[in-house]
Parts: structure tokens; sequence; C-alpha cells
């Protein structure tokens, strides 16, 4: 059986305006592969299905196993240094700075190692030994919402051709809190989160497809729980048994209940309704309002009384 590693256009949405399965291509999910532009060949990030030229003789990404040297990417700690946001001028910092206040924003920049290239925000997987292993650079706008397509540090910034192997984004703090681990599915999630629920060390998995095995196994001995985003929570809780993970059921229910939609993250509770946004606000004791305490006590289960 012949084996390859693919690589993919760099410009997500210009290369495939839709998914095969129908869906807009305008959050670039789904990657063509090098060459097929216009052509639906590739691997889509959002339905997690492969749509590769020769199915029956070409091995999928998750399944490769090199049979040569592969050229991995090595990024730099200097790399991380390099781009820090300083001053909190990408578009993501500003957006914590409006939310919470400057210092909660400044101790989230700091505590994730957050850069920032041409007013867009760098997020860098740094590894539990401290090693950078890759970085992805998203673009959000000053209230919040993103724009356009994610990329990657080493394309972008170094303009090299390399293979990721990348850590959930945030696992550098595994070592150094004596905390449970929440795992999100993005990055942007995971640092909002840890400002609002500070009782987790939140990590991401950077994807609803992205709880490889490599990762799994790398936080498998410790207390997790999986929030996956709103409509995922069934295919996130079958991939989380077989680590021991938890899988709570808080996103879903808030989707059931009307509070967020099919697809949101637990953020968009907090962010999108006006009154529990105002408790975000600097200086205002962590306790959220009556509509927040009703759901709470609604939900046993969930066991939000601790938090």
């Amino acid at each position: 059986m012949k084996t390859t590693i693919r690589k993919f256009e760099q410009n997500r949405y210009s290369a495939n305006k839709y998914c095969p399965c129908g869906k807009s291509n305008n959050d670039g999910k789904f990657a063509t592969e090098k060459g097929f532009k216009n052509q639906f060949i590739g691997h889509c990030h959002g339905c997690l299905k492969d749509f590769w030229k020769d199915s029956e003789t070409l091995v999928p990404l998750e399944s490769y196993a090199p049979v040569e040297k592969v050229n991995y990417c090595n990024p730099k700690t200097s790399h991380i240094e390099e781009t820090f946001d300083y001053d909190l001028t990408s578009g993501f910092a500003k957006f914590l700075v409006e939310v919470f206040g400057f210092d909660k924003a400044t101790e989230a920049v700091e505590k994730y190692y957050l850069g920032v290239w041409e007013s867009k925000t760098v997020f860098w997987q740094i590894d539990q030994t401290g090693d950078p292993r890759a970085a992805k650079i998203i673009n959000y706008k000053k209230d919040g919402h993103r724009e356009g397509y994610p990329n990657w540090h080493h394309t972008v910034v170094l303009e090299t051709e390399c293979q990721l192997k990348q850590t959930f984004f945030g696992a550098h703090l595994i070592p150094n809190y004596d905390l449970p681990i929440a795992v999100a599915e993005g990055a942007k999630a995971a640092v909002i989160m840890s400002i609002i629920r500070p009782e987790y060390i939140w990590i991401s998995a950077e994807s609803k497809g992205g709880l490889s095995k490599s990762k799994c196994e790398s936080i498998a001995e410790y207390n997790v729980t999986l929030f996956p985003d709103a409509g995922c929570y069934e295919l996130w809780k079958i991939k989380g048994e077989s680590y021991g993970f938890n899988t709570t059921k808080e996103v879903e229910l808030l989707m059931q209940k009307g509070y967020i939609e099919d697809g949101d993250d637990i953020t968009d509770y907090y962010l999108n309704t006006p009154e529990l946004r105002a408790c975000l606000k600097p200086k205002t004791v962590k306790k959220y309002d009556a509509e927040w305490n009703a759901f709470v006590k609604q939900n046993p289960e969930l066991g939000l009384e601790k938090n």
C-alpha cells in the first residue's frame, strides 16, 4: 500500500469555497490537498471526513506511519519571544481588555504566551516540557469575532515546510498547577474560560477532531473533563471514555435550553448574555446573576455548585 505525507493549499478558502459535505468553507475548515485547487480533494476539519483522490491506495493522515525520516516543525523559544504580545496589540488581546480589563487580559496573555503578527493573534502550542511545537495564527477583530481563516507560524512567518507534531494548546500549564484539566475545542475558549472559571487548567484540542491519540495519552493520568462545543457531546464522550476522561453535558444542556446555538462553545453563554457579560467586568465579584444560579440549581448533575 502506498503511503504519503499530505500537503495542503495554503489559502484554504480560495482553494475551495465549499466543503464536499455542502457547508461553506468561509472558516477554512476544508483543507484542499496541494495541487487540487477547486477540486473536492482533501480533509474537512468540520465534518471530519476525508476526500482523497484514491482512498484505496492512500493512507489517511491519522493512520499514517512514516517509513522515512520526517521533517517535523521545530520552532524555537526565541520565536515565542519574538512574537510575544507585550503591548496587547492583537485583536484578541484588545477584546480581552474590553471584556475583562487590562490586568486580567495581561495575565492571560502572559499565561498562554499569546503572540501577535500583523495584528493577528499567535497561539503557541507548547508541550508539558516547555518545548514549542507549533503556533496557529488567527485574526480576531476587537469585538472577539474571528476574521478569515487560521494559518501556521512556520508557513507565513518562517516560510518553511514541515510536518506538524501538535500538542494541546496550553499543555505547558499542566506541570505548574495542581488543578483538574478542562479541554475546550478552541484556543480562544480555553483562554477566556481560564479567566471565568480558574478552578481548571484550561487547554484546547484545537478542533472538533483534535483529540488525537498522542494528545490524549499525554494527559491520561490526570483528572480531565472535556467541554465539547454544542452538538459534539456524543463524539467527544466516545473518544474520552477510552482514556478515562469525563465529558460534561453542560454545553449541550445550555443549547437544549436555548441559551446558545448548535456549534457554539461554553464562552458564547457568558459573552452573549448581557447580564452574565456584565458580571465579567473588572472588579466584579465572581458571582453570577439570578439566571445563572437558577440554571445551576436546575441541573445538579453538572456539579456546578462547587464552582
